[in-house]
């Protein structure tokens, strides 16, 4: 007797099926949809009045526009780097690259996004936030990222790789979400 699958597994397949037959739009809305709930997530925590939709929206347009693609193209390009090569010296070699290159790189525009697009803050303003805060967030990423990609470089098949940044990225981006709001915060004061 075969049973029916329940709606999770249809998903799944689903997402397999459109990450197989359009891999850059299925991480793009992916990743969306992903930034959209980690901005929920931080507008709960914070818990400043009713949800902002606006800024929801924005974030998950940094989603579409920028995360998922930039994780898909990075992905590629590091795979084409190391071509077949999984040995221990190789993964290690990637998850220096990705995160002293892709790392700084995805926070700083993370930081600059939000503080241009969501907070409205003028280019002079966005650099002193970004020179203020910058080493601390990359100093925290540090202590996360090499574990992702260790595991994502080690485990993961490529097609997967940027859901699972995606994934951690949910935490990740409200962890900077909050960080962003207590340092606008204390510039109020």
């Amino acid at each position: 007797m075969s049973r029916e699958p329940g709606v999770l597994e249809l998903a799944w397949r689903r997402y397999q099926r459109e990450l197989s037959h359009q891999p850059l739009r299925t991480k793009a809305l992916t990743s969306c949809a992903l930034a959209g709930l980690s901005d929920l997530a931080a507008q709960k925590v914070h818990a400043q009045g009713s949800i902002r939709w606006s800024r929801t929206g924005l974030m998950a347009l940094y989603g579409l526009l920028w995360t998922g693609p930039a994780g898909h193209y990075w992905q590629n390009f590091v795979q084409k780097l190391f071509a077949g090569k999984k040995d221990p010296n190789s993964i290690a070699a990637k998850v220096i690259l990705e995160n002293l290159t892709f790392s700084p790189l995805m926070n700083s525009m993370f930081m600059a996004y939000v503080s241009i697009v969501i907070e409205g803050n003028s280019a002079q303003k966005t650099r002193q936030n970004l020179q203020a805060s910058f080493a601390a967030v990359q100093a925290q990423a540090w202590k996360l990222w090499p574990l992702v990609s260790i595991i994502n470089y080690t485990y993961v098949p490529l097609r997967f790789r940027v859901l699972v940044m995606n994934v951690v990225a949910l935490f990740w981006s409200t962890f900077l979400n909050l960080r962003s709001r207590s340092v606008a915060a204390k510039q109020l004061t």
